[in-house]
């Protein structure tokens, strides 16, 4: 070990690290006392300033910022615009083939986009009839039908005589025998048929009394009736007797079921005709007494009228709910069936005059 005398400088060489930490110490301690009194200095500086403005602070109070929020959120809004959205982004299209390019197209598509070749209609399968029997192939297979045989339209499933063609169109269950069908939708007419006016006026006889008595013959000559104004032969009273009119003598009947008039000209037959309706009900093959325009008549305890006789039809009228029907005849099927024989029944004959003034 050297035992050679250490110089001035050793000390220093040996502790530098030490020495240098304790100038940097010294530095900052230097720098804080100067920072703390200029600050002093600057605050001395700003008080004659302060006190000219006469501020003193105060606590800064509180603003409620939601009005503010809500215009700045209508004012987003209002100026970004709203990216239409394609409903088929998440879900397929339906495509088929080109009728002629065999290329995919869509479902509906009336033109191929890509020979422009016409595609056939597209068919909708809520209301497709592919065996058209008036029943929807969805309601025949949800019925347990066949959707490719018409003859179970004319059948009855639940057995309540109503077909499951007339429960379809009435909206019931054709396979629940409690829920049927009005029973209007079972009247059928059977046949029209033209009836000549029955009463011919023969002549005008005057009594003692000075009274005037009217003949009037049936037609078919088997009676005669002598009848007074007012009276009333066979469902027509004698409304007016007119001895110079235009066609010469002529006596006026009215109906009492419609008002309707008939003038009947002396010494001529009536040649207008009225329509006769036999209606059949489908349900017990039964046959209704014969109408006429304007008649009313009871089916099930409902009250209908006859308001119009069409040429395949007729339009009867529900007289408490005023909603019209429209009864068809008979069909041909139905013809071939028990209710055949009621077609070929004579219509009405004339009403009975027991109620009628006979001289």
């Amino acid at each position: 070990m050297s035992q050679a005398p250490r110089g001035k400088y050793d000390w220093f060489r040996d502790h530098y690290e030490k020495a240098i930490l304790l100038i940097v110490l010294i530095a900052l301690l230097v720098s804080c006392a100067l920072l703390v009194q200029w600050i002093q200095i600057d605050k001395d500086r700003a008080k004659p300033s302060l006190a000219r403005l006469g501020w003193k602070g105060a606590p800064v109070a509180l603003v409620d910022t939601v009005p503010f929020d809500n215009q700045i959120a209508a004012a987003r809004a209002a100026a970004t615009n709203a990216l239409p959205q394609n409903p088929r982004m998440a879900i397929s299209e339906t495509r088929v083939a080109c009728v002629k390019c065999g290329k995919p197209i869509a479902y509906e598509a009336e033109e191929c986009p890509f020979c422009l070749a016409a595609q056939p209609k597209a068919i909708n399968i809520e209301t497709l009839d592919t065996d058209e029997d008036g029943i929807p192939d969805k309601m025949e297979l949800a019925w347990g039908l066949d959707p490719q045989n018409p003859a179970d339209a004319s059948g009855d499933l639940d057995g309540d005589g109503f077909t499951n063609l007339e429960e379809f169109g009435a909206g019931t269950d054709p396979r629940n025998s409690r829920d049927s069908p009005d029973p209007i939708v079972k009247l059928r007419v059977a046949a029209i048929r033209p009836v000549p006016f029955y009463l011919r006026f023969v002549t005008t006889s005057e009594l003692g009394d000075g009274s005037l008595r009217y003949q009037l013959n049936l037609q078919t000559l088997q009676r005669t009736y002598f009848a007074k104004l007012g009276d009333v032969v066979l469902g027509y009273k004698v409304e007016k007797h007119d001895p110079a009119g235009r066609l010469g003598e002529t006596l006026t009947m009215v109906r009492q079921s419609d008002k309707r008039p008939v003038v009947l000209v002396k010494g001529r037959p009536v040649t207008e005709q009225e329509l006769a309706i036999l209606f059949v009900y489908m349900i017990d093959r039964s046959r209704l007494p014969v109408q006429r325009l304007n008649d009313v008549f009871a089916l099930r305890g409902v009250e209908y009228k006859v308001v119009d006789i069409q040429r395949e039809s007729v339009i009867i009228q529900n007289i408490k709910t005023g909603e019209k029907v429209t009864v068809p005849l008979l069909s041909a099927e139905e013809r071939a069936g028990p209710a055949a024989s009621a077609e070929t029944a004579p219509p009405a004959a004339a009403p009975a005059a027991a109620a009628s003034p006979v001289r």
